[in-house]
């Protein structure tokens, strides 16, 4: 089955991302860059760039950084990459098997990456690697969600699938979600890879959605995905117009909604 054809493939997404996700992932990336902003000539790399959120802030805010690298696997999602953060060179790589050379740059980040990594700490081996001694690396997770919304939304999603193919969804694309939702699972990990962890924040994102917009962006999660392959096009259509019923008639045609997430900016020895 090629990529398009996998509903785990983030290559069948890219398109529709950042109109979803972007202003969240970019609340984090800027106060990624605030705890670890760039030297004049300091290479950087970004594992796991989506569509380079990361980067394009990081040319947004101005810092004199030089060599700008995105790595991630889907190459749909580089595209947008490549065109949205300009200077930046991308490139598709496993986050396992860099292609890079040892001690190759003085900054990494990995944003919302290390969940979706079954190996995860080859990964950060490999980070570890290609960073120069004394070289910065910042990673960031989501905290479990505890809204209401999310919840109602899983309850829902566990009746039109089974509760078995929600947990599959998640095993399959985000095996250590659960894991790295926890306070603390971050900085340990890094600890264990060999890093100097030397800040750790707990951040709270905010977002207003209406019910269109939330729905929306739970299309785009894996469970939503493996919902939408299940259920083809037509049971989707009609599963997702219920599902709007049923929010705006428990929390109206708009809400405010908060997920935390942890920043851990460490230290190569």
């Amino acid at each position: 089955m090629g990529a398009m054809g996998d509903w785990r493939s983030y290559d069948n997404i890219a398109e529709r991302y950042d109109s979803v996700w972007f202003r969240r992932f970019e609340a984090v990336a800027q106060q990624i860059w605030a705890q670890v902003t760039p030297r004049p000539g300091d290479k950087v790399l970004d594992v796991g760039t989506g569509t380079g959120i990361v980067l394009r802030t990081l040319v947004e805010l101005g810092a004199g950084a030089g060599l700008t690298v995105a790595c991630d696997r889907s190459a749909r999602m580089l595209i947008r990459a490549r065109e949205q953060a300009a200077g930046v060179r991308v490139l598709v790589a496993d986050a396992t098997a860099l292609p890079f050379r040892d001690e190759s740059f003085h900054l990494a980040t990995a944003s919302f990456v290390l969940s979706h990594i079954p190996d995860y700490p080859r990964a950060l081996a490999e980070t570890l690697r290609v960073l120069k001694p004394s070289a910065r690396f910042a990673a960031s997770s989501w905290a479990s969600p505890s809204d209401p919304y999310s919840i109602a939304w899983d309850e829902w999603l566990t009746e039109a699938v089974s509760k078995p193919e929600v947990e599959r969804a998640i095993a399959e694309v985000a095996p250590w979600e659960e894991h790295f939702s926890q306070e603390g699972a971050l900085e340990a990990a890094l600890t264990r890879a060999g890093f100097s962890p030397v800040a750790s924040e707990a951040v709270d994102v905010e977002s207003s959605f209406t019910v269109d917009q939330f729905v929306e962006d739970r299309e785009l999660t894996s469970e939503g995905r493996l919902a939408c392959h299940l259920l083809g096009a037509e049971g989707w259509a009609r599963y997702r117009a219920a599902a709007g019923d049923r929010f705006r008639a428990r929390f109206g045609p708009s809400f405010r909604y908060h997920r935390g997430a942890f920043i851990v900016v460490a230290r190569k020895p």
